[in-house]
């Protein structure tokens, strides 16, 4: 097995990263049931490990306005606090950012799945040679990728690794 290269982040892995942090830290109580993932310390635990083992991460900027996205529908008064989380968890990982221009994606994916979804399989097929992973809360991005050959790993499987 090819050791990890590049680690590709959908929106939905960093959104929960955020909330456990936004839950855990600020006591945001009314976001603990938009948990989904961590609902323990051993999932944070295992996913903080899974992201640990890759050289590089990175995204899309597609990736940062959905989560802009999310943010916006909570309490405003709680907005700041949640993006400072994202610039934390960023700077953590030592973030990189990609743009992919509209024109630059395929029609018939975008109208399929969407230009964040798409935006992260093209960032992956131009790292190939990077041995990129897509980490995705998303099945049907996940179906996507090994139709693509694109490795992806959903959330959920990083949680809970079987022993």
């Amino acid at each position: 097995m090819q050791s990890p290269g590049i680690l590709i982040l959908d929106t939905g892995p960093i959104w929960e990263l955020v909330l456990y942090n936004a839950v855990t830290q600020f006591r945001f109580a009314s976001l603990r049931p938009s948990l989904t993932h961590f609902v323990s310390i051993e999932a944070y635990e295992h996913c903080g490990t899974f992201l640990a083992s890759f050289r590089k991460r990175t995204t899309s900027a597609s990736v940062v306005a959905q989560l802009y996205n999310f943010i916006r529908h909570t309490d405003k008064g709680g907005q700041r606090q949640l993006w400072e989380l994202v610039y934390e968890e960023f700077r953590r990982m030592d973030m990189d950012e990609h743009v992919v221009k509209l024109l630059d994606m395929d029609l018939d994916l975008i109208a399929r799945y969407g230009p964040t979804d798409v935006s992260l399989i093209e960032i992956a097929i131009r790292n190939f040679r990077q041995n990129p992973v897509i980490l995705t809360l998303d099945s049907p991005l996940h179906s996507e990728c090994g139709k693509a050959r694109i490795r992806s790993r959903l959330l959920i499987e990083v949680c809970n690794p079987v022993s």
